[in-house]
């Protein structure tokens, strides 16, 4: 019951508040401008992400109670006070761009608190002959991961609708894998999967709200605020998930079927927004940029660059999210880590072509329709 309230708290909230957010964000003149790398027309209200988090928070309190029986409450607390810290860190970005460096620096000041709690890659359970790794390691590669994954969610947050129903393919199976695992009566709160159940409950509730917003025609963007936030939130439940499923539940079952593949099915959900901004990577190194410069170059670009909506453009990266996701579900009972993560890398070859295939196609039928309608015309 505990999770209807906490979806259901943080869904009303962002519905009700946001109508009134949104008029005092243009009363106050907070937006978005137009032009460079932003592909909205017009003025557009930001710092959306403000909202999901405070509806999120009312969530988080009201389940307090209820985590305070299964363990530490002071954990649970510094964890929402670490979230507050990446908020006001997405703020200051919103508001007035931070450089890149100074919110790495920021991002990994906060990973390194939530490393410290224990939300921590210790183990490779076995991939590439690696078993548990020694401190210094299970820091370094959290940390990198926690960058990697909340940087890539940042870069993919690009057209309406695209970041929230990213995260929901992301969040939702989430739920469901914790569902499924219960209650472990762990005295450390991250140990217990009933706490990122309600995680993930209360970001998907705020969510499916926003995207009521956030969809074309959009009123409104989660900004850095938004995406910074729900990255660390998605890498923090992309982690325990993984120790779950490793040496907590060494024969985890997933409706009669065993899961071989420890680290791919997690990483899998996240797969689309990875493999795009490593194909995006690849291509500015072929033409001797840096990886790091900004263009329009992202799945969300090209799709629109062949006409299709903000809307058709969602649509599809959400297509491709759900294949993978099966797909990395099916081969996840079939092959193991060291078989299945190499698959992945097949899979990055098949979706780079597959999205210059589309691409042309589109380019095509765009070019077709043009010479038609020009011979109309004539």
């Amino acid at each position: 019951m505990i999770y209807i309230y906490c979806f259901l708290i943080s869904a009303l909230l962002v519905l009700f508040i946001m109508p009134y957010y949104i008029k005092l964000m243009l009363k106050y003149k907070v937006l978005d401008h137009s032009g460079g790398r932003k592909i909205h027309k017009g003025l557009k209200v930001n710092v959306g992400g403000l909202v999901i988090f405070f509806s999120f928070l009312v969530s988080y309190i009201v389940a307090l109670p209820y985590l305070s029986n299964n363990g530490n409450i002071d954990s649970a607390i510094t964890f929402i006070l670490i979230l507050t810290c990446i908020i006001v860190v997405g703020v200051r970005d919103d508001m007035n761009s931070l450089s890149a460096k100074n919110k790495l620096v920021l991002e990994i000041i906060a990973i390194l608190f939530l490393c410290r709690m224990g939300i921590l890659i210790d183990n490779l359970y076995g991939f590439l002959g690696i078993y548990e790794l020694p401190v210094w390691v299970s820091y370094v590669v959290t940390i990198f991961f926690f960058v990697v994954i909340i940087n890539t969610y940042n870069l993919i947050d690009g057209i309406d609708g695209q970041a929230v129903t990213q995260a929901l393919i992301i969040l939702i199976p989430l739920f469901i894998f914790f569902l499924i695992l219960g209650n472990n009566n762990s005295e450390i709160v991250f140990h217990n999967p009933n706490f990122w159940t309600i995680i993930c409950i209360g970001i998907v509730g705020a969510l499916v709200s926003f995207l009521y917003y956030n969809w074309e025609p959009s009123k409104i963007f989660m900004g850095d605020t938004g995406s910074i936030f729900i990255g660390t939130i998605i890498a923090s439940a992309m982690v325990c998930a993984i120790n779950f499923n490793g040496h907590n539940h060494n024969d985890f079952n997933l409706f009669g079927f065993e899961i071989k593949s420890r680290i791919g099915i997690v990483v899998t959900l996240f797969y689309i927004p990875l493999a795009d901004t490593l194909r995006v990577f690849c291509a500015r190194i072929l033409k001797k940029k840096s990886p790091f410069t900004p263009d329009k170059s992202h799945i969300h670009h090209f799709l629109l660059r062949t006409g299709a909506s903000h809307k058709t453009s969602t649509l599809i990266t959400l297509t491709f999210s759900i294949i993978i996701s099966t797909l990395g579900l099916i081969f996840s009972v079939i092959f193991t880590d060291n078989i299945f993560i190499p698959l992945m890398v097949v899979l990055f070859i098949l979706y780079v072509i597959s999205v210059s295939y589309i691409t042309k196609r589109r380019l095509e039928l765009m070019k077709k329709k043009l010479r038609c309608q020009k011979k109309l015309t004539q």
